[in-house]
């Protein structure tokens, strides 16, 4: 895990030693796109400058994201702040980032800085996991005790430090067999339930240029999305990219795992497009299946009114069921100097009303605590979404269960894998081989681990 500034006005200090094995994994994330993922992420930046009082007096609370780029959640957000803003006498919350593919990198170098200028952070769980180790986030305890809720440790464990949450999860996401049923249904297909079963529908589903059997992101243009969705394929055969600081790449599970992908690729999948495009080709219903992240539906309900009802899923084909779920804490960050207003958005967004509110706005349903699950709406939405079941019969695991401690390296642990991996997708190197080049890479990276 990675150290605090050096100093900030939360007067954490660390060591000029300590700040330079930091930013020697920052930069080496600098050199690629920051591998760090979710979807629909566009182009754009948004920042709010260095104002603390709204026009109307109010104390600005600004919350760091990317969700404001992506379809269906930039609208989500903006309803839920507008609900805020209309309540709250004393603050009003914005949110300021990057898009995605930007964020994390972003993120970091100026917490590397000298400081981010927001109050509140949200965070995939790659990057939450490295900013918590950085002592960049406050315990969140007043605010989710005003709110009466209790948060799930589970989901939670790698934002909890002695019997305290660091962070609450705004969106969590799992991974699934997403599929068009009727594209299946025209083939007489039933989803498939095996790594076998997997590969002979894709191939029986794919014709060129026309439709593409199975839809998984492989762009190193977009090197985030390609990797975390590559992190989740290693469940297909009970693999772990890592054990503690020991790197797991030339396992037997990890092989089997890329050598699956790898016959996908060859056989069934579209090469090179980006996120966008990717998206509008299962928009177009030209994409059959993919084992995707739940938020994929956001995207298609936003763009492909029309395909969106025909989505289906069904638990990764594989056994054991296994997926990875992927949590994206909110945490209240400690260079802020307004931690009272950031306090009262904290509390107001916590309440399970609330909550609940951004959930089903943006499409999501893996509650971030139980408390969600009493709200009557919520109850109602659950039973109205025909594409959740699949995603509701996995057996979950986290990042943090596959990464082991190279969860605060995730970035630079993908970039070394995507670029050994890509010399067996274009260059006919066996994934054994390739592996094992990034065997010993990572073998290096685990001693610049703090």
């Amino acid at each position: 895990m990675i150290e605090p500034l050096i100093s900030g006005p939360s007067g954490h200090r660390l060591s000029r030693r300590s700040l330079l094995k930091s930013a020697s994994l920052v930069g080496a994330a600098a050199l690629s796109t920051p591998l760090l993922g979710a979807c629909g992420a566009s182009d754009g930046v948004t920042s709010a400058g260095s104002t603390n009082t709204s026009a109307g007096g109010k104390t600005q609370v600004k919350i760091a994201s990317w969700m404001q780029f992506e379809p269906g959640r930039k609208e989500a957000w903006a309803a839920v702040l507008d609900a805020f803003n209309a309540q709250s006498r004393t603050a009003e919350a914005v949110l300021v980032g990057w898009p995605f593919a930007q964020y994390a990198n972003q993120v970091l170098t100026q917490v590397q800085a000298g400081g981010l200028d927001a109050d509140l952070i949200t965070a995939p769980p790659d990057l939450a996991a490295r900013l918590f180790s950085l002592n960049q986030f406050l315990p969140a305890t007043q605010a989710i005790d005003a709110a009466g809720v209790h948060p799930d440790e589970k989901l939670h464990s790698f934002v909890i430090k002695e019997g305290q949450f660091y962070g609450v999860s705004t969106v969590t996401v799992g991974f699934g067999l997403l599929y068009n049923e009727k594209v299946l249904e025209e083939a007489g297909l039933q989803p498939p339930t095996t790594p076998e079963e997997w590969v002979a529908q894709g191939q029986q589903l794919t014709v060129q240029p026309d439709r593409f059997g199975v839809l998984q992101a492989n762009n190193m243009a977009e090197a985030g999305n390609f990797w975390f969705n590559l992190q989740n394929t290693v469940n297909a055969y009970d693999g772990l990219w890592a054990q503690g600081r020991t790197p797991l790449v030339t396992s037997d599970p990890v092989i089997k795992s890329l050598e699956l992908f790898k016959t996908l690729y060859d056989s069934s999948m579209p090469k090179g497009l980006n996120d966008a495009q990717s998206m509008a080709l299962m928009g177009d219903g030209r994409a059959a299946m993919g084992v995707l992240v739940s938020a994929t539906v956001n995207v298609l309900k936003s763009g492909s009114p029309d395909v969106y009802p025909l989505m289906r899923s069904v638990a990764p084909p594989w056994a054991g069921k296994k997926a990875t779920n992927r949590v994206h804490p909110i945490s209240l960050y400690s260079g802020s100097n307004k931690q009272e207003a950031a306090t009262e958005f904290l509390t107001w967004l916590l309440k399970p009303e609330n909550m609940a509110d951004l959930t089903m706005r943006s499409l999501d349903a893996i509650p971030p605590y139980p408390e969600l699950e009493q709200v009557p709406a919520f109850q109602a939405y659950l039973k109205d979404l025909p594409w959740l079941p699949g995603y509701q019969d996995v057996t979950p695991v986290t990042p943090m269960d596959l990464m082991g401690d190279f969860i605060t390296a995730s970035d630079e642990f993908g970039n070394i894998v995507l670029t050994s991996f890509q010399q067996s997708l274009s260059g006919g190197v066996p994934v054994a081989e390739s592996m094992g080049q990034a065997q010993t890479q990572l073998e290096a990276l685990a001693s610049r681990l703090t």
